[in-house]
């Protein structure tokens, strides 16, 4: 018997195939059957009539792990038919934590809405906290080379056989890899060699390496480059995270194309690599990305209390020409304040604008924002106009990008609903399908539906997902297709994204007729769990 009919739907099946209609029959957590006019009985049927339905969303690029403990139903996400993330990246996790540690992950973690405490020490121990409390999204999980590195400091002994071994048991707790972000914090004090010994130690378990690289305008090539001799130092498949061009930062015309060029050389070499792309010309940043080195090497307090001195704020001004270079170049306006537990009046607010407010410049501005936030500078986070919209259409379209949002899930109320005023945040995904395939027709909506289902699931290797097919598991959408096409994506939301009508995870119904269900049924996928 069936459990549940989903009958006359017009089926888009993550593949790339066109449409097609269908009924699509659900047994347990697995689709048992996909035929037009199955004529089969069930347990409960649901006409489909006028909707598209797609394999659940997949979110290549994620920080829902920042969000998801406090944000277990994964509101804004689910509410656009994302059903898996992929988290865990741009190097930053809250696990392995060594040993004092605990205070500074709590505080960081509870800017994104967590009101409990630390009590893990592990990247296992993570998992197991976060899931056994249940999710209504899968996750698939990278250990951050910044946690790792961060543990290793902390503790005696010496610094890369210490990550070698904490990467060693993440991998074993089932993370598809490691993942960097060299732009900022501990990743930019990371040598090539280092990584390299990391991704010899993930090579030996069959893992990943996904990396938000070293630079992104002036060096492009150079980043590009380094991210390669990590995937070979391992013989690794690898995503280059939002692999992109800073509007206005120094980089050559033409240094994309170029980098590009070389992602598909790679590929015809035989290496299994991947890029992904934003929805949106805005994107998220840490602030004390724009920090130098010599100021962030005694650590995160102390960085905080010398940016009250007037002597290091001159000379920080002086030696700021890093991560988000624009701002060296005097375009604060394009900087907007998203999170700040330490201002949370100022949240929401472009430099401009909190500067006026306070009778400084933005630099002051800048400055004062950060020595509030103490030993928090890690949770100081911007919202940038980054990219010109051109350039976003041409790598949403081009073969060898996925699409992921680079954001976290997030709610309409509490904690992150006060620090999440972008609608990144709560259409991010849905952008690619309203605005990119439907109104600008970037691409077709099947290409789309299968960069975000089918071709992330076959390149991360998440076995049995990202397709309608028989014996996929049932991670479905099913959507109104007119408010899908209408839905302005530009903007926030009144509550949360309504096109998604039905939303399925492992067969259980996560969104029904648009409304949030109770079910948390999403799993933690592993790498015992991929091909």
């Amino acid at each position: 018997m069936i459990d549940l009919l989903i009958r006359g739907a017009t089926v888009i099946d993550g593949t790339g195939a066109e449409p097609f209609p269908a009924d699509v029959g659900i047994v347990g957590d697995r689709i048992a059957v996909v035929a037009p006019d199955a004529g089969i009985a069930a347990a409960a049927e649901l006409d489909a009539g006028g909707l598209l339905l797609t394999p659940g969303l997949i979110d290549p690029h994620s920080h829902s792990d920042w969000s998801i403990l406090g944000n277990r139903d994964a509101l804004s996400t689910v509410h656009q038919g994302v059903t898996t993330e992929v988290v865990g990246n741009c190097g930053v996790t809250y696990a392995p934590i060594a040993d004092g540690d605990e205070e500074t992950a709590r505080r960081a973690l509870a800017a994104f809405g967590y009101d409990g405490e630390v009590r893990w020490r592990s990247f296992a121990d993570l998992l197991t906290v976060v899931h056994d409390g249940g999710t209504a999204q899968n996750l698939a999980w990278f250990v951050g080379h910044t946690g790792l590195r961060r543990a290793a400091e902390r503790t005696e002994g010496d610094l890369v056989r210490t990550m070698e071994r904490h990467l060693h048991e993440a991998l074993d707790a089932g993370a598809l890899g490691f993942s960097s972000g060299l732009e900022y914090g501990a990743g930019r004090n990371a040598s090539t060699p280092e990584l390299e010994a990391l991704a010899r130690v993930a090579g030996r378990h069959d893992a990943m390496y996904a990396s938000h690289i070293r630079n992104r305008d002036t060096a492009l090539a150079e980043a590009v480059a380094e991210f390669f001799r990590v995937v070979h130092a391992g013989e690794l498949r690898a995503q280059l995270s939002h692999l992109n061009v800073r509007h206005d930062t120094g980089a050559h015309e033409g240094a994309w194309e170029e980098a590009v060029a070389r992602l598909e050389s790679e590929r015809r070499s035989g290496v299994d690599v991947l890029a992904d792309m934003t929805p949106y010309p805005d994107g998220i940043g840490l602030a004390a990305g724009l920090l130098p080195d010599w100021l962030l090497s005694a650590g995160e307090e102390a960085a905080a209390d010398a940016l009250r001195d007037p002597a290091v704020r001159a000379r920080v001004r002086a030696d700021a020409d890093r991560y988000w270079r624009f701002v060296h170049r005097g375009q604060w306006e394009r900087v907007r304040l998203a999170v700040s537990p330490a201002t949370p009046d100022w949240e929401g607010l472009i430099l401009p604008e909190i500067a006026a407010a306070n009778g400084t410049d933005e630099w002051d501005a800048y400055f004062d924002i950060m020595a509030a936030s103490g030993g928090d500078l890690g949770a100081v986070q911007f919202m940038g106009a980054l990219f010109h919209p051109d350039h976003v259409a041409e790598a949403v379209r081009h073969e060898r990008f996925l699409l992921g949002v680079d954001g976290f899930t997030s709610r309409r109320d509490g904690v992150l609903g006060a620090r999440t005023p972008h609608p990144l945040f709560f259409h991010g995904s849905q952008h690619f399908l309203s605005h990119h395939a439907l109104r600008a027709r970037t691409l077709p909506l099947e290409a789309a539906v299968h960069k975000m289902t089918g071709a992330v699931a076959r390149h991360f290797r998440l076995r049995d997902r990202g397709v309608v097919a028989d014996g996929a598991f049932a991670d479905l959408v099913l959507w109104d297709p007119e408010l899908l096409r209408a839905t302005d994506t530009f903007v926030l939301p009144e509550t949360y994204a309504t096109a998604a009508r039905h939303v399925w995870v492992n067969g259980t119904a996560v969104v029904s007729s648009g409304a949030r269900t109770v079910h948390r049924p999403g799993i933690r996928l592993e790498r015992a769990d991929v091909l």
